[in-house]
């Protein structure tokens, strides 16, 4: 009774009109197939909603059953778009026990395979039938007759294995092969009907249940086509894992082995001749996987191979593509695992070995173990008997050497450029050793007019070196408030007045007493004393403190002397921090007027790397250290020292005014001892200059390491912070 009514669901939702009654042959015909169609596909709906169309059915309400699937199929649909626009995340296999313990970073051969699409292998719906096709419960073919009697029926096979023909009534054509069903339709048919012709054609085909199991990816039961092959039930099944064979799959039918299939001739041969049509409740068994060996090295195909266990290192070796032509021949090593006790390395040596084979050599057909690895040596991969050319030629390079090849043939060869220098090359030659080199000058311009003393035979890697008259381009920077900020290439002898003319000059903005000049080579020299004076610091700091331990006369001071340690450790650590950070600054004072001051002894000659800055001008003079209200003050023409101190509201009760000290924008600084200085609270700042004013050292006990340490930090400091404030 259920498939009575789905059948009657489905018409009605299939057919989208009646036809007219000349027409009724064709409208039983589209009717049966309208059925067929809906009954697949009522069977994957959701069984509310079936029983929704069921019951507006019994009612005679036809429209509404159509719009409840109408809307059912709406929302199925943007399901489907929305799981489609999410991203899939791919998992890759892990490795193996095997790809993991064998040595050379070698895969499994052949489980790639069933990692890619399965369309392929599985057979799809619209696929041909060929004649050995045989019939069963589930087919449904289409009989269409003409003649003395015409018609077209729609025919599905039922469980029992028949079918009803017009007049004829119930007949079995299961196990009927595709082939003989025309001709037992027409022999039944002919009871009937005379001066008759009729075709046959397949449609909706029967499905199989097929049992995938054993060492496979996805074991289970599997409702697949009746023309599914043993390869397709496979590929649904996500194929063996790398724990299965690839080399003895069995196909069993009725509890017993019909076939066993060796996968290799399919993936080494192309061989597809082992691949069978499956049958209802067949099921295909992956077992274990047998005895593998790895191939690597010089090979076409390196990876890990399944043995089927009377394999040789020759076999192994061709299943792996054979020898490249890199391969080192005569030599294999042997890679095994012996007795379950320990590994060892054999080397096996082949006399008679030629054109990348083999021949007549026992060991070569020494048999395989299991989890053997045979490793091919590649040759030496670079070439002893050459020479090399370099330098200002149009063909540098490697030259083959010969016995008879001298200089001038590789200079000529090399073709020499315009700008190389005729009188310096050299010859690059290892000594007898080979422990040390030997330089050989070469004068090329005598070379050229005949001079055969020049003209030196050559050995195997000799390097023959000419230079060049020209001279790479040396290139400084400039930055901010230039014209023409950019990278320039200088020439010998140019100085920072011609730099600053090519660039423009300044802007209107320009503050040219704030200018950073930065150069490489102080930089690493300002890095290496303070990598000499962190060291120094140290190890006066360790002496110190251990001495302060061991002098101690009770648990107070021995207490206060390790944590005077520590912060003179941490201390140090900054000092490291600012070292990383070191400007290599070179301090300048230079005005707007580039003429001004041309030619003096600001006015530096440009090195390779020096990098200019050119800020703008800044509104600030920055006060830090020990007093109330630290921070940056308002820049005013003819303020002093003290004016700005007043401003934060004067120096703190821990503040050393004997210590004071300033650093101009320019770079350069003064202290209270600084000479013509006088007194320092006097003295007048420019925009950007920062005042410092320390903190007593005093309480430190003894330690005037730490008064050094902290000097250099605070100064360093304020240089950074000064720099902050220009830009």
């Amino acid at each position: 009774m259920k498939r009575f009514f789905l059948l009657i669901i489905c018409t009605a939702l299939f057919l989208s009109a009646k036809t007219t009654q000349g027409q009724q042959t064709q409208q039983e015909q589209t009717q049966d197939e309208a059925a067929g169609k809906g009954v697949q596909e009522m069977q994957n709906t959701d069984p509310r909603v079936v029983q929704a169309i069921t019951n507006a059915i019994q009612q005679g309400d036809t429209e509404s059953a159509k719009k409840i699937y109408k809307n059912y199929q709406k929302s199925q649909t943007e399901r489907s778009m929305e799981t489609s626009t999410q991203p899939v995340p791919v998992e890759l296999p892990k490795p193996s026990l095997f790809e993991l313990t064998l040595p050379g970073n070698l895969k499994q051969f052949g489980y790639d395979l069933f990692n890619k699409t399965v369309s392929s292998f599985v057979p799809p719906s619209t696929m041909a039938v060929g004649p050995d096709y045989i019939i069963g419960p589930g087919d449904q073919f289409t009989l269409t007759l003409w003649g003395t009697t015409e018609g077209i029926y729609n025919l599905r096979v039922t469980k029992e294995g028949e079918v009803t023909l017009p007049k004829v009534g119930v007949i079995s054509v299961t196990g009927v092969r595709f082939g003989e069903l025309e001709n037992t339709l027409k022999r039944h048919l002919s009871k009937y009907y005379s001066d008759f012709n009729l075709s046959v054609a397949m449609g909706t085909l029967k499905t199989l249940t097929i049992y995938v199991v054993g060492e496979v990816t996805k074991p289970g039961s599997y409702s697949l086509s009746s023309l599914t092959t043993v390869y397709g039930a496979l590929f649904v099944a996500g194929g063996p894992s790398k724990t299965g064979t690839l080399r003895a799959i069995q196909v069993l039918r009725s509890g017993k082995v019909i076939k066993t299939l060796d996968l290799y001739d399919f993936l080494l041969k192309g061989d597809r001749s082992q691949d069978i049509k499956l049958q209802n409740d067949d099921t295909v068994f992956v077992p274990l996987i047998g005895a593998v060996a790895g191939v690597a090295g010089s090979v076409y195909r390196p990876a890990i191979y399944e043995l089927k266990g009377q394999e040789t290192i020759g076999d192994v070796i061709k299943t792996a593509g054979g020898l490249l032509p890199t391969a080192l021949g005569g030599r294999i090593q042997l890679t095994r695992y012996e007795d379950n006790q320990k590994k060892v390395l054999m080397d096996i040596r082949l006399a008679n070995f030629q054109n990348g084979s083999a021949k007549s050599e026992e060991t070569f057909r020494e048999k395989v173990m299991n989890m053997d690895t045979i490793s091919i040596m590649p040759v030496y991969d670079k070439v002893w008997e050459t020479v090399t050319l370099s330098g200002d030629v149009r063909h540098p390079g490697e030259i083959q050497w010969r016995p008879d090849l001298k200089v001038k043939e590789v200079i000529d060869q090399g073709s020499l450029l315009p700008t190389a220098d005729l009188t310096r090359a050299e010859v690059v030659r290892l000594n007898k050793n080979f422990s040390d080199r030997q330089i050989i000058p070469l004068d090329l311009a005598a070379l050229m007019k005949g001079d055969f003393a020049q003209n030196i035979p050559l050995l195997p890697q000799d390097q023959v070196i000419v230079y060049s008259l020209y001279q790479k381009a040396e290139s400084v920077s400039v930055a901010g408030e230039v014209m023409k900020p950019g990278s320039y290439d200088i020439t010998k002898g140019e100085r920072l007045s011609d730099l600053l003319r090519r660039a423009g000059g300044f802007t209107a903005e320009g503050y040219a007493y704030g200018v950073v000049f930065k150069r490489k080579n102080i930089k690493s020299i300002e890095n290496k004393n303070l990598q000499l004076f962190s060291a120094r610091m140290q190890s006066q700091m360790m002496a110190i403190a251990a001495g302060n331990v061991a002098t101690a006369v009770s648990a107070e001071e021995s207490t206060s002397a390790k944590g005077e340690l520590m912060i003179n450790q941490s201390i140090l650590e900054n000092l490291k921090t600012l070292q990383e950070q070191n400007e290599g600054r070179v301090a300048i004072n230079i005005t707007e007027r580039i003429d001004d001051w041309a030619g003096s002894k600001d006015d530096l000659v440009l090195q390779d790397g020096d990098s200019l800055l050119i800020p703008k001008h800044p509104q600030e003079v920055l006060v830090i250290g020990e007093v109330h209200n630290p921070g940056a003050q308002v820049y005013l023409t003819d303020m002093t020292v003290r004016n700005y101190l007043d401003r934060t509201g004067g120096v703190t009760k821990n503040a050393d005014s004997s210590e004071i000290f300033v650093v101009q924008a320019n770079g350069f600084s003064y202290g209270t001892d600084s000479p013509n200085i006088g007194d320092i609270d006097k003295s007048k700042l420019n925009a950007g200059d920062a005042i410092f004013v320390p903190q007593k050292t005093e309480r430190y006990a003894t330690m005037r390491t730490t008064k050094d340490i902290i000097d250099i930090l605070f100064k360093t400091a304020v240089i950074f912070a000064t720099i902050h404030i220009l830009f």
